[in-house]
C-alpha cells in the first residue's frame, strides 16, 4: 500500500484532519526503492524529508551518516525530536557540512514502495545493536574459537579411529 504524501506547503504548526500519522511530510523518516540512483549511490535510501515538492522530495539519507550523528540530529535535546515535525527544513541542517553532505533530492517517479519508519523505534534499535561492551565482544569470539576448534579436534579423532 502506498504511504500519501501530504502537499509540500503546510502552514508552520497547523495539521489538518486529514492528516493521518502514515502520511509522509516534513519531518517523516522514511526508506524506499529509488529507480533513478547512479551506480555507486544508493538504491534503497532512509531519508529523513525535509521538503516535498510537485515532482520532488528533499532530505538526509541517513545511510551516509554516523550513528552518533543521525542521534543527534533526531533528537537534538531530550524530549525533543524532528520527527514528523512540519516545521523540519534544510535551514535546520544548512550549517552542518557533515550533514548536508548527505542531502539529497529524489524524483519522485523514481519511488517504488515508499515506507514510512518509526523515529524513535529505529534509533533504539540502533542504539542497542551497539551496546555491547568490547570485552563482552571478545569473549565471545573466545567462545565460539574453543568451540570450533573442539568440534574440529572431534572431527580429526574420529577420523583418524577410522580405517580404509
Amino acid at each position: 500500500m502506498a504511504v500519501p504524501f501530504v502537499d509540500a506547503v503546510i502552514p508552520q504548526g497547523l495539521l489538518t484532519q486529514n492528516v493521518t500519522s502514515t502520511a509522509v511530510m516534513r519531518g517523516s523518516l522514511v526508506t524506499f526503492n529509488y529507480m533513478f540512483h547512479k551506480p555507486g549511490h544508493d538504491p534503497a535510501p532512509m531519508v529523513l524529508i525535509t521538503d516535498i515538492w510537485a515532482n520532488y522530495i528533499r532530505g538526509i539519507n541517513l545511510h551516509y551518516l554516523t550513528f552518533p550523528v543521525i542521534k543527534k540530529l533526531m533528537f537534538p535535546a531530550p524530549g525533543r525530536s524532528v520527527c514528523d515535525s512540519p516545521m523540519f527544513s534544510y535551514q535546520y541542517i544548512k550549517g552542518n557540512s557533515y550533514i548536508t553532505s548527505a542531502f539529497r533530492q529524489y524524483k519522485r517517479t523514481g519511488i517504488e514502495r515508499l515506507r514510512k519508519l518509526d523515529c524513535a523505534f529505529i534509533v533504539n534499535a540502533m542504539a542497542m545493536s551497539r551496546s555491547f561492551d568490547p570485552n563482552e565482544i571478545e569473549a565471545i569470539r573466545r567462545s565460539v574459537r574453543e568451540q570450533i576448534r573442539r568440534m574440529v579436534n572431534e572431527q580429526a579423532q574420529a577420523s583418524a579411529g577410522t580405517t580404509i
